[in-house]
């Protein structure tokens, strides 16, 4: 039997951490301010579960979404009045057992989940060169602005499941799209699901950009 564990959880509307993602939050409600003092001077760590929106209901009000992320807190800046600006780290994917407790601050219980075998090296390569060269792509125009991302993501070269977490994590927005990638413990999938999506976001920039060019006056 897979060991349990219980967590602190940020439930969050739209918002889908994942693996190899740095995330900035702002903690400003009383409860997660409680949470976020007790994580720090604990072990730092905490989820954030998107919320269920097929399972709202009045005795339920906040259902996690099956699968979420533990993350640890890198960064932390608290503000005279209390709040605070952290950066969290996406850690590890896992399943969602149950709400385990609501007060002082959500809990869950949860189990860690562990990705499948990879295929190949040879068979994976591939993917994960057009991941790099579609963020670079991406993130181009940024200059030395997208250094420390690309540093990043080649850094991973030899953990493709990571690449694609990465990758994803700070260049896919579609929560729906991030939602399907942390429930996806097939590494081989995720790659090509990421490098597909990117693809995806540069073509649709390639088409905004031509639609800028021929409104300009003069194109027509």
């Amino acid at each position: 039997m897979v060991p349990t564990v219980v967590v602190p959880v940020m439930t969050l509307g739209h918002c889908v951490l994942l693996p190899q993602q740095l995330l900035p939050l702002r903690i400003f409600e009383p409860r997660y301010r409680r949470m976020l003092k007790d994580a720090l001077a604990g072990n730092r760590m905490f989820a954030v579960s998107q919320l269920d929106e097929e399972n709202l209901s009045p005795e339920n009000d906040e259902p996690p979404c099956p699968f979420t992320c533990v993350g640890r807190i890198v960064g932390h800046v608290e503000l005279a009045d209390g709040t605070s600006h952290l950066v969290l780290e996406g850690l590890r994917r896992a399943r969602v057992i149950k709400v385990q407790r609501r007060t002082p601050y959500p809990r869950i219980e949860i189990a860690p989940v562990v990705d499948e075998a990879l295929a190949p090296a040879a068979e994976t390569m591939r993917e994960v060169a057009r991941i790099l060269a579609l963020a670079e792509r991406l993130v181009g125009d940024l200059g030395a602005d997208a250094q420390p991302l690309l540093d990043r993501l080649r850094g991973l070269t030899n953990q493709p499941g990571a690449l694609a977490d990465a990758a994803a994590g700070h260049l896919v927005e579609e929560s729906s799209v991030r939602r399907t990638l942390l429930e996806c413990l097939s590494q081989e999938r995720r790659l090509r699901a990421v490098a597909d999506e990117l693809a995806r976001l540069e073509a649709r920039r390639a088409i905004d950009d031509l639609g800028d060019r021929t409104s300009e006056p003069g194109m027509n």
